[in-house]
């Protein structure tokens, strides 16, 4: 049975971990290891799926895994503290819970690990333990992790990333590196293309639904997020950002209607984006560093929207 048949452009990461499954010669880890929404996530699944799936109620397993529910998986994400409780990114993006500094892997979350690989597997000969978007891991938590690893026994890591570069080396050295890579455009187009939920909508102009594309470097999965950003801001906001501005009132204005209306997560992307659309369009290298000045500074806690405003009138400035 090829349960890789629906994973496309990713011969290596598969033959990697076909010929562990075949060979009965699993890693303790693996690092998954490239760009967002090119199948990393739906890979792990498939490949858990093909570790835990010993029974003969196999639409059970494929189940269980798809919901994050099985016994001997736990999945592991990112997360905020919200009034001393952990609400995971996911539930904070389906509830709109907005919040003003980006999620972490936790020592907490380290330490539910721990617990659920003290405990037998239930149903399969190994406890699987998924933690994605691992770049986001604290010092604490990190340093716990790299422990967890060394002393593991019948548990098997999956750590998904899309930057390898911000683990400790140390943890990096022990996992089996499976690694993705970026679709080319044809295989982008195709794949958008025999997707419902990925068609154009009426509100964005094909220009755009092409700067996204463009944006997505090769991922399908990054074009839909980027999509979904785009359309979850207002149509006002969207249109001032889609000018050139060089009133300094209106600049002004402009930074505290993004600080207003977009948590941290949104203005992230739209620094990613903005910073795109000045190489590609301007090859304006000295407005990609002042957004990635901006970035650094969110990330360590300034004031959003002073550090909105002396990004905008400083970039207004030079141009």
């Amino acid at each position: 049975m090829d349960y890789f048949k629906n994973i496309y452009g990713q011969d290596l990461a598969i033959e990697i971990l076909k010929s562990a499954i075949s060979k009965e010669h699993l890693s303790t880890a693996y690092l998954f290891s490239g760009p967002e929404g090119v199948g990393r996530k739906k890979t792990a699944k498939i490949f858990i799926t093909s570790i835990l799936d010993k029974n003969e109620d196999k639409e059970s397993t494929k189940r269980k895994i798809e919901s994050k529910n099985h016994p001997d998986l736990l999945w592991i994400e990112p997360c905020y503290v919200v009034q001393g409780k952990s609400i995971s990114q996911t539930q904070a993006i389906s509830e709109s819970i907005s919040m003003k500094s980006p999620p972490q892997i936790r020592l907490n979350q380290i330490k539910e690990i721990i617990e659920f690989l003290s405990k037998k597997p239930f149903e399969s000969e190994k406890s699987i333990v998924i933690i994605e978007d691992i770049e986001r891991i604290n010092e604490s938590a990190s340093n716990a992790l790299l422990k967890t690893l060394e002393e593991t026994n019948t548990g098997l890591f999956i750590l998904i990333t899309e930057r390898p570069d911000k683990l400790l080396s140390t943890i990096r050295s022990r996992c089996q590196i499976v690694p993705f890579i970026r679709l080319n455009e044809n295989q982008v187009n195709k794949i958008i293309e025999k997707s419902e939920s990925i068609q154009q909508k009426d509100d964005v102009t094909l220009d755009k639904i092409k700067e996204l594309i463009n944006f997505s470097y090769g991922s399908p999965g990054r074009y839909l997020r980027n999509l979904q950003y785009w359309l979850s801001i207002s149509s006002p906001l969207r249109n001032k950002l889609e000018i050139k501005l060089t009133n300094q009132i209106e600049l002004l204005q402009l930074a505290k209607e993004i600080t207003d209306e977009l948590n941290i997560e949104q203005q992230l992307w739209l620094i990613d984006l903005q910073q795109n659309t000045a190489w590609i369009n301007e090859k304006n290298s000295q407005k990609v560093r002042q957004f990635e000045d901006l970035r650094k500074q969110l990330l360590k806690y300034v004031q959003p929207r002073l550090a909105w405003e002396v990004t905008l009138l400083e970039i207004n400035l030079i141009n």
